[in-house]
């Protein structure tokens, strides 16, 4: 006799796993841990590339940041001669803005903070995230005015006094006193932005002048205009910044291209750690093997009974195949639900918005099963080769 058909072989495939015990527990854990190491890991690659993507994102894929160094030689220039030979810059397709810092003493009814004084131009609102919380930022008219837009960590420090400084006040700045023009919302910090938004206070060149004669532009931040691409922009700024400052080296930090070389990175760390998951992976679909070859053993008498009711060997190759499938089933998509909560508890713990990757579960489940069939198919063809001779005798 035959066996009844694919729902009765899937369910003497079941049946056998009440038998086995402890082996089929010890089995199915392995896979389970391969399963989940390899669905955590390209989530966790997934999210890492996602997250330094979204970083540089917030600053802007295309904006330039060009650093001005002075170890060529000492640069004597004024800031307004400075800043003049960039404003003269012939620079299509791109929104430019030098900056220049120094730190300076901000004094507001006697109570003084210390705050990082960056002389920007206007156009700097178009490069830089500036959001005003209350007042307005620098405009063209301000150029030859003493006004100044106060970074948010700045006007706190002197809330937390009990002072507050609102638009339209006066501040000293060293010896010089500035009107207040407006405050700026909280700003997350920027991985390639010079400028420390929150503990600045923003000015006109000519302001800054003032305040610190020895001041000299160190950056200059520029925007990409469609269809211009980043690292066509980038030649142009360094090209127009060479010829424009001989004694100064220029440095580019492109963030696309930053973008691109983390993204590289990793990947070859995501391949590693998907390797260390295969390696695991394969571990378990040993343990399936043998597992199944026990089951085999074990079964030998009821292999033969079979065969001698009317059992092919295909029949039994194909009950051995269902019960490894199934096994490997069951840790593949248990282990993929693992290996989910596993990405996304590091997600949380990172402060990371967590992403499902969507090849994360047809690559982890579709793996395992694949290592498990190929871990059942030996057992299953041992098993389907005996005669009911062979497996009715007793050793």
């Amino acid at each position: 006799m035959r066996l009844a058909g694919s729902r009765q072989v899937v369910g003497d495939a079941i049946d056998t796993f009440r038998t086995l015990g402890k082996r089929t527990v010890l089995a199915l854990l392995g896979i389970v841990i391969g399963s989940a190491s390899i669905v955590a890991i390209l989530n966790i690659g997934f999210n890492a590339g996602q997250e330094a993507t979204r970083i540089f994102h917030d600053m802007g894929v295309d904006t330039l940041v060009a650093s001005l160094n002075n170890d060529r030689g000492v640069d004597d220039s004024l800031l307004s001669t400075e800043v003049e030979k960039i404003r003269s810059l012939n620079l299509p397709g791109l929104v430019i803005s030098p900056v220049a810092q120094v730190s300076v003493k901000l004094t507001f009814n006697h109570h003084p903070v210390d705050a990082r004084a960056v002389g920007v131009e206007p156009a700097v609102t178009s490069i830089l995230k500036l959001p005003i919380r209350r007042g307005r930022f620098l405009h063209a008219l301000d150029t030859a005015e003493n006004v100044v837009v106060l970074g948010h960590a700045v006007a706190t420090s002197l809330v937390d006094r009990g002072i507050a400084v609102e638009p339209g006040e006066w501040v000293r700045i060293n010896t010089y006193l500035f009107r207040v023009a407006g405050v700026l919302q909280p700003a997350e910090a920027s991985m390639i932005s010079p400028v420390l938004t929150d503990h600045s206070v923003f000015m006109p060149f000519a302001a800054l002048a003032r305040v610190a004669q020895s001041s000299n532009v160190s950056t200059v931040l520029a925007r990409v205009l469609p269809p211009l691409d980043s690292s066509e922009g980038a030649s142009r700024v360094f090209e127009g910044l060479s010829h424009a400052f001989k004694t100064r080296r220029v440095e580019m930090t492109v963030p696309q291209q930053m973008i691109d070389a983390m993204a590289r990175q990793n990947k070859t760390f995501e391949y590693l750690l998907l390797a260390l998951g295969v390696i695991t992976l394969v571990g378990a679909g040993v343990a399936v093997m043998n597992v199944m070859y026990m089951n085999v053993c074990e079964r030998r008498n009821e292999i033969g009974l079979r065969m001698a009711i009317g059992a092919r060997g295909q029949d039994i190759r194909n009950l051995f195949l269902i019960e490894a499938l199934a096994l490997s089933a069951m840790g593949a998509l248990s282990g993929a639900c693992v290996g989910i909560v596993l990405a996304w508890l590091y997600a949380v713990i990172s402060q990371w918005t967590f992403e499902l990757s969507m090849v994360s579960i047809p690559l982890g489940v579709g793996s395992t099963l694949l290592v498990g069939v190929f871990s059942g198919l030996k057992p299953a063809l041992a098993a389907s080769r005996l005669t009911p001779v062979e497996a009715l005798r007793v050793y």
